[in-house]
């Protein structure tokens, strides 16, 4: 289980003005996995390491971010080991309305920080045995607009916890 409030993320809006004439886009929005700052951590429960997570959105309507009256969670990240978040829900905030009538495009930048290694043979996480040095996952992600599209998941490259 993870510590809730470990993640953070930096919304950049650095290609939002070269949505103005874009092509038409659907209202269920789209991510691209656009991959990872690094593919190792070192396991723990803290916030000592960290790794960036780079994804694309596209949204036809732009109702893609957090509306300050609703505190529904619209970012999701799941650890394949578990199925369970990897960590918290997280919220992308609001992109302005009427920022474009043909769609937004927005890369966004997600910080996560370290998890606990997961063990056979009943061994609690977070361990050190030494006959498992290293552990392994894939991240699945997805996000949620404001009338509650689902955009499709996307998957990462394997990321390796060093559990000693």
């Amino acid at each position: 289980m993870q510590i809730l409030g470990r993640a953070l993320i930096l919304f950049s809006l650095c290609v939002l003005t070269s949505c103005v004439q874009g092509p038409d886009l659907s209202e269920v929005p789209t991510i691209t996995y656009q991959g990872l700052s690094k593919d190792t951590l070192n396991q723990g429960t803290a916030t000592e390491d960290f790794l960036t997570l780079f994804f694309h959105v596209e949204d036809g309507d732009g109702d893609i971010g957090h509306d300050p009256e609703d505190n529904t969670f619209n970012l999701f990240v799941f650890d394949s080991r578990t199925g369970n978040l990897y960590d918290q829900p997280n919220l992308i905030p609001k992109v302005p309305e009427g920022v474009s009538s043909k769609g937004v495009f927005i890369d966004l930048e997600l910080t996560l920080f370290e998890t606990c290694c997961r063990f056979p043979d009943n061994i609690p996480p977070c361990n050190s045995p030494p006959q498992y040095p290293l552990d392994s996952l894939t991240l699945d992600i997805y996000i949620v607009d404001r009338a509650g599209n689902q955009s499709n998941t996307v998957t990462s490259e394997t990321l390796y916890l060093r559990c000693n």
